[in-house]
């Protein structure tokens, strides 16, 4: 296929806010595509190693190939470094969710990753139940019903308020060395913070409004059956010692659980997200055991 390179997007840092401000730029500045052989060619540098190509990584470089491919681009995906190459390819099987009717998922060859998933609307139930049925799988005597509740919240929150235009996506990973679950779920839709300033013309700034989406009952106001965001339910059905990030318009907040207790913290960010960025760390130990009914023989 004849082809026309129009622009080419450089990826060279790891560091998780340089990647996520260049993301975020070519997501806003680049027009729709003038010609069906128009090409954008994304490269990712030599030194993004694959050690450090983590979920948050994945869902933005996906939801911005789903930008580029919904304004008309083709796209070129040059990977520099040999291993993450491999990885992406063979691994995440990244060009192949761009092929025939975009699957919403593939499987990956590495038993300790579920992959990437398409957040489809009507699919939530199918990706809990994967989820579920991995982790208890692979860790019979854990409970991961809140797992399973803190992700049902996070994908009904993009269904009923983010507008993202299927481009959302989510990815999960259980690093065995460390014991953590990585889960980072992406849209590029209109950003939680907005969404909040919009329904309360009180929130004057991004953090607040941020602070404010964790409130049980806040709520975009667009939705007659959606009594709220649930991140109050996702923060409470989080385990100790987890971490929990958001970025979304131009704040970060972040949520740290000890002890039973929240901490959250929320900053400005030098640039704008265009939708919402959520990724957090959930060590497997903080999960409680299943409890086993006793039982009796008459």
């Amino acid at each position: 296929m004849d082809y026309r390179i129009v622009q080419s997007c450089l990826l060279d840092q790891y560091d998780k806010m340089e990647w996520l401000e260049r993301i975020c730029f070519w997501h806003a500045t680049v027009p729709k595509a003038l010609g069906s052989s128009d090409c954008i060619h994304l490269i990712i540098g030599e030194k993004v190693y694959k050690d450090k190509f983590y979920p948050f990584h994945i869902v933005t470089l996906s939801c911005l190939i789903e930008s580029f491919k919904m304004k008309g681009y083709l796209v070129m995906l040059e990977v520099k470094n040999a291993q993450l190459e491999r990885f992406i390819h063979n691994d995440v099987s990244l060009i192949l969710y761009w092929k025939g009717e975009k699957p919403a998922h593939i499987e990956s060859p590495d038993p300790s990753r579920l992959n990437l998933w398409r957040v489809a609307k009507g699919k939530a139930e199918e990706y809990e139940a994967s989820i579920h049925r991995y982790f208890s799988g692979k860790f019979p005597g854990v409970d991961f019903f809140m797992l399973k509740s803190c992700l049902s919240e996070l994908y009904f929150n993009i269904f009923d308020h983010a507008d993202a235009n299927g481009v959302d996506f989510s990815y999960i990973h259980y690093d065995n060395d460390a014991e953590i679950i990585h889960i980072a779920i992406c849209d590029f839709g209109k950003g939680i913070a907005r969404t909040i300033k919009e329904a309360y013309k009180d929130v004057e700034n991004d953090n607040d409004a941020l602070v404010m989406s964790l409130k049980k009952g806040v709520s975009a106001r667009s939705n007659g059956h959606n009594a709220g965001f649930g991140l109050d339910n996702v923060l409470s059905s989080l385990s100790d010692f987890s971490t929990m990030r958001i970025v979304s318009n131009s704040a970060l907040l972040l949520c740290m659980k000890k002890d039973g207790n929240v901490e959250t913290k929320a900053y400005n960010i030098p640039f704008n997200m265009n939708g919402t960025l959520i990724y957090f760390d959930m060590p497997i130990s903080s999960f409680e055991l299943t409890e086993v009914e006793e039982e009796f023989t008459f």
